[in-house]
């Protein structure tokens, strides 16, 4: 994905002082900051501000070029690996056929019909239909404009029909179109002007009556909504960046002329969300293959750690037996030297002893469980130490 340039500090040096610095890492392929920071870096100096807006007699003069060997790399985007743009293509048979929808509503799809309905005995909420979580087109408007909508939405939806793509009402109550196998919700949306409603005028007082607080400036603000009359097509979909997702009425083309636009942008999306899923999918797996070495390296490292406590742990106890059997000699010695009333009582002490020092040598037990190089590290272990971890022998 990324590609590399490199210049001797000689020859990026008479590039600076050839062109403007904008021009020249337009040239290159990376920002003019970039190019900056990396000749200050080598030691390159650079025009003044304002240099090459002068004529060529007030610029600066060129200095030396720095006595420097070596390279200077640029790293760059390759856009050559990059997928093809999905964008809307103008040139598809749908987008270029012309798809006009009908003055009046006749013979309606299943689903507009279902949603027609639905619409005619909806309450408002917020200045919309609220169709009381029935499963119906997700069709976000006032009421007056039910019939231009059924209209819009049965026009696409036999349209898109005809061209192989599906339409159903999924479980979550959203719209989802089917195309190239990619689904996709949609919806249909009105712009609504909102206003806020002045709280009413506090009634009058009566003479000689008692003041009484009014409680109507502390309730919620209300608002009245009004029809624009303004409708969105919108697609609810994660797409690469720049795919359009919107179509809205204008002055000059309202959606009943952009209906093959539409169905080609769905098509388009449907593309998109394919190239964006699959580059996700191949950035999950490099992330698992990232972090399946990376837990195989904390692996390695925490058997080390292990063995080598391990290791620590029976060199001092064996160290600590073997002093206590030189301290057990050194005891025998000195009875030679000077020998109690009673030797026999100095018998079991001794036999006592080395069987304690016994206790602490690592080497009176299995060698096999010694010398072993398995570990058996714990279920949960995931390669992320908390804390500071305990110095050992050896550096890390």
């Amino acid at each position: 994905m990324y590609t590399f340039v490199s210049f001797t500090v000689a020859e990026l040096f008479e590039k600076v002082w050839q062109m403007p610095m904008v021009k020249l890492a337009h040239e290159i392929g990376v920002s003019d900051v970039a190019v900056a920071k990396a000749c200050r870096k080598a030691g390159i100096p650079l025009p003044g501000r304002g240099h090459w807006a002068k004529s060529e007699k007030q610029r600066q003069r060129q200095p030396k070029p720095p006595q420097v060997e070596g390279k200077v790399r640029f790293q760059m985007l390759d856009r050559d690996t990059l997928p093809a743009k999905t964008g809307t293509d103008l040139n598809s048979p749908v987008a270029q056929r012309t798809i006009d929808a009908p003055s009046q509503l006749t013979e309606p799809h299943a689903l507009v019909s279902q949603w027609l309905k639905s619409a005619k005995t909806s309450k408002f909420k917020d200045g919309y239909l609220d169709y009381a979580g029935k499963r119906v087109l997700n069709v976000m408007i006032s009421s007056t404009l039910i019939e231009r909508c059924a209209i819009l939405f049965d026009a696409l939806i036999k349209e898109g029909e005809a061209e192989g793509y599906s339409w159903k009402i999924n479980a979550e109550g959203k719209t989802i179109t089917t195309v190239n196998g990619e689904t996709m919700a949609v919806r249909l949306i009105e712009r609504l002007d909102k206003r806020a409603l002045p709280p009413p005028p506090p009634p009058k007082r009566r003479p000689g009556a008692p003041w009484e607080p009014n409680f109507m400036s502390l309730r919620s603000p209300q608002f009245e909504w009004t029809s624009t009359g303004e409708l969105t097509f919108q697609i609810e979909a994660r797409m690469d960046y720049g795919e359009r997702k919107n179509w809205k009425d204008t002055k000059t083309a309202p959606l009943e002329k952009k209906l093959s636009s539409i169905l080609a942008g769905l098509s388009s999306a449907s593309v998109s969300i394919k190239v964006l899923r699959e580059k996700e999918e191949a950035r999950d797996r490099e992330w698992a293959e990232d972090e399946r070495r990376r837990l195989e390296r904390a692996r390695t490292s925490e058997t080390q750690r292990h063995l080598r406590r391990s290791l620590v742990k029976h060199t001092e106890q064996w160290e600590r037996a073997e002093r206590l059997r030189a301290f057990i000699k050194a005891v025998e010695d000195r009875l030679k030297i000077a020998p109690l009333a009673d030797p026999e009582m100095v018998q079991p002490w001794i036999d006592w002893a080395r069987k304690q020092a016994d206790l602490l040598d690592p080497l009176q037990e299995s060698l096999a469980l010694i010398t072993t190089l398995d570990v058996q590290l714990e279920n949960w272990f995931s390669g992320s130490h908390y804390g500071q971890v305990e110095k050992g022998w050896w550096p890390e």
